[in-house]
């Protein structure tokens, strides 16, 4: 059993940290994930540093079955067959308004 939480930049996953009795195990997610980030920051006009690091945030922490590394492997690989940028670019955009 693993306990896990998602890395977010407000609403756009970046990372997995999974923790186990072994340790904790961190997968990052692939680089559309970061560019999904860059350009919603830049389309909310961030200009410094610490406007764009006080978006970061950690999800609620979740268990699952298997060891850290196979949970973060897991979870890591879902988000990136299931995650829409467009749709959550849109979102976005609405809560901004």
């Amino acid at each position: 059993m693993a306990r896990y939480q998602i890395l977010f930049w407000e609403h756009i996953p970046l990372g997995v940290k999974a923790t186990d009795v072994n340790g904790t195990v961190r997968e990052n997610l692939p680089a559309r994930f970061q560019r999904a980030v860059d350009e919603a920051s830049s389309q909310a006009g961030h200009s410094s540093t610490a406007q764009y690091t006080s978006m970061f945030k950690w999800g609620p922490e979740q268990e699952r079955e298997g060891s850290a590394a196979e949970v973060a492997a897991a979870v890591a690989k879902e988000l990136d067959e299931t995650w829409d940028a467009e749709a959550a670019l849109k979102s976005y955009r609405a809560q901004q308004k």
